[in-house]
């Protein structure tokens, strides 16, 4: 029993020392519970002030990176606004060759004026028509009365838009100061950001470091900025000086230009003074030959009378001879002396009419210098029109782009728009011209379109010196297609695709003395067609690879081709059977123009692509009504001498045997 007592009290002291124990690491480990829990809370802040300064310097980073995206912007945007000052300066100075060069014409055309006016009044003392002169005069002088209305209205018109850019000018010195006014305030941010990061600097010293370097940064980008503001403050007043000589210089072409439309106003007086003068000489001509025919007829009568006198002589004895001797002799003298006056006389009118004949031959060739002088001077004058329209669009596009610079400047929240004008249609095209008698040519000339003529040049030269080969006028033109194989089956395959055709009127036509050697249509072509939904269908065989375009069905075969038609004017084919039927197939004709007045012109493009954006580009140009015709329209010397034929590289194909009538 004692020793089963102290194997109790022994198992109890034992029992008793692991509860002690067992209390003991109760209270270790709760310390240590919470010893943890204190360092889990503190990493946990150390973490949380980590992130917040790695978003702070992200946030840094990005604000540099934009910072040098807008430097390098305004660094591109200073280099072409450099690049088009140089550009406008050297177009200043070609423009002050070619009005050098204009006065030395104005030069030489007032010495011919002056010798053509010696002329005239010597002319004049003969042919007494001062009424005439004083309506025409009435006339000019009302014309130029409203020309100077005009004149002040678009001074007034000019004034208006000085004003709007002065006040423009006004409204960008606001926004440079809202902008000064913007950047004191970012100074100030700055500086409390500053402060801030200090009292976070003290617990993390590399961040600091970092910190501070990035700091003095973004001052030295700040002072960078506003140098280059002030720099673009600078070009900008440097591009309105710039914006005001190149005005003032638009304003001297246009009085040049008005001074030229002056002289050519005086240059077609003249002519039609000179074609008066002529109508005079034809009224002496007339009368000069009614003069002949009586001298004529008086000579035939006097001629019988002599004859009938001779016969009664022989008729009459011997001795009445005696008698009449004396009578004959007479008459034979008097009969002598008319016809040495009707010599004379025919002598004096051979010599006048002789002399009148080489007068009216020099007006004739006078009147078609001054008319070929006349169509130079217009060409030029249009070659001058699109200059100036290129520069008015030159400083437009500068204007825009000085109030785009403007708002990139201002900051980088706002959106720019491209408001510039249409780009000018300009560009390398080929012409036709005959090399032998199967095949043509083509022959490169420089072509620009404005908004209103088409201008044709043989060089780039030509076209610095306003020399135009050809103009255009757009107000005159028709049609624009491009064309099929049909149509050019004498030309390469290969340059099919890249050939269109211009339909125009001919009185839309300027052009020099060279012409194009052109084939006269047939006579049959010209009167038999057939006219269905306004189309002017011409019978034809087609020999080559055509389809219908009212079926999709083939048009052609080379041995026997079905009957076809062609119209004249839009040029659509098809089947001869679709009108025969009365099928409701056909389009209407979409092109409405007299066919008389009526020119094309065939023009190869580099590539494909370049022909479609020509056509494309010069159909949206193409007036919606037909051009009406003008009777006072200008045309070139030789068109009131001969009429010049459609110019095609097609020649017409056979046409179809119309049905003789029972």
């Amino acid at each position: 029993m004692k020793e089963m007592e102290r194997k109790l009290q022994e198992e109890r002291t034992s029992k008793m020392k692991v509860e002690n124990n067992l209390l003991e690491v109760e209270k270790r480990c709760s310390i240590l519970d919470c010893d943890f829990k204190q360092l889990q809370q503190k990493y946990d802040e150390a973490h949380r002030l980590k992130e917040k300064l790695s978003e702070e310097v992200k946030n840094l980073s990005l604000k540099i990176e934009q910072e040098t995206q807008k430097r390098s912007l305004t660094q591109n945007d200073l280099k072409m606004q450099t690049q088009q000052v140089n550009a406008l300066k050297m177009s200043e100075k070609q423009l002050k060759q070619e009005i050098n060069h204009l006065l030395e014409i104005k030069l030489t055309l007032d010495k011919q004026n002056s010798e053509l006016r010696k002329e005239r009044q010597d002319a004049d003392g003969q042919m007494k028509e001062l009424q005439d002169q004083l309506e025409a005069e009435q006339y000019f002088s009302t014309l130029y009365k409203t020309q100077v209305r005009e004149l002040k209205e678009e001074c007034e018109e000019k004034n208006k838009i000085c004003k709007e850019m002065q006040q423009k000018v006004q409204e960008l010195q606001d926004e440079r100061d809202s902008l000064a006014a913007q950047l004191e305030i970012t100074l100030t941010k700055a500086d409390s950001e500053q402060l801030a990061r200090s009292i976070a600097e003290e617990q993390y010293s590399d961040l600091e470091k970092e910190k501070i370097m990035k700091e003095l940064e973004i001052k030295e980008m700040m002072a960078r900025h506003k140098q280059e503001l002030a720099e673009k403050d600078a070009t900008i007043g440097s591009l309105e000086e710039a914006n005001r000589t190149l005005t003032s210089d638009v304003a001297n072409l246009a009085n040049e230009k008005e001074e030229f439309n002056n002289r050519l106003k005086e240059v077609q007086d003249q002519l039609q003074k000179m074609m008066e003068s002529e109508q005079s000489l034809g009224i002496v001509k007339l009368q000069f030959e009614k003069q002949l025919q009586s001298e004529r007829t008086l000579k035939t009568q006097a001629v019988n009378k002599l004859a009938e006198i001779m016969n009664r002589r022989e008729v009459r004895g011997s001795g009445s001879r005696r008698g009449n001797d004396t009578d004959v002799r007479r008459k034979e003298k008097e009969n002598r002396k008319l016809q040495l006056e009707l010599r004379s006389e025919k002598e004096k009118l051979n010599s006048m009419m002789i002399k009148y004949q080489k007068e009216i031959n020099e007006m004739q060739a006078q009147i078609a210098d001054e008319s070929q002088i006349r169509i130079e001077l217009q060409m030029a004058l249009d070659s001058k029109d699109s200059d100036i329209e290129q520069l008015r669009n030159q400083l437009i596009s500068i204007n825009v782009h000085s109030s785009d610079t403007t708002s990139i400047g201002s900051g980088p929240d706002f959106d720019v728009d491209d408001t510039y004008p249409e780009s000018r249609l300009e560009g390398w095209l080929s012409l036709p011209f005959r090399n032998n008698t199967k095949k043509f040519g083509w022959e490169k000339k420089y072509v620009v379109v404005s908004s209103k003529k088409i201008l044709f040049y043989n060089s780039e030269q030509d076209r610095e010196q306003s020399n135009p080969y050809m103009v255009l006028d757009i107000d005159k033109l028709f049609h624009v297609r491009s064309v099929t194989q049909t149509d050019v089956y004498r030309a390469d395959a290969k340059d099919i695709p890249r050939i269109f055709q211009i339909l125009y009127a001919n009185e839309g036509e300027s052009k020099k003395d060279q012409e194009f050697p052109v084939e006269p249509l047939p006579i049959g072509e010209k009167s038999s067609y057939i006219c269905h939904k306004g189309h002017e269908f011409i019978p034809t065989l087609y020999h080559f690879p055509t389809n219908c375009e009212a079926c999709t069905k083939p048009l052609w075969n080379m041995f026997k081709p079905p009957p076809a038609l062609e119209c004249r004017r839009c040029h659509i084919k098809c089947h001869k059977d679709h009108m025969d039927k009365k099928e409701e197939v056909i389009a209407p004709c979409r092109v409405n123009y007299d066919i008389s007045t009526a020119k094309n012109l065939l023009l190869l493009a580099n590539s494909q692509e370049e022909q479609q954006k020509w056509v494309s580009r010069l159909i949206k140009k193409i007036p919606k009504k037909p051009p009406a015709p003008d009777p006072f329209a200008r045309s070139s010397p030789r068109a009131s001498m001969k009429v010049q034929p459609n110019q095609s590289i097609r020649r017409p194909s056979r046409q179809h045997p119309q049905s003789k009538p029972s």
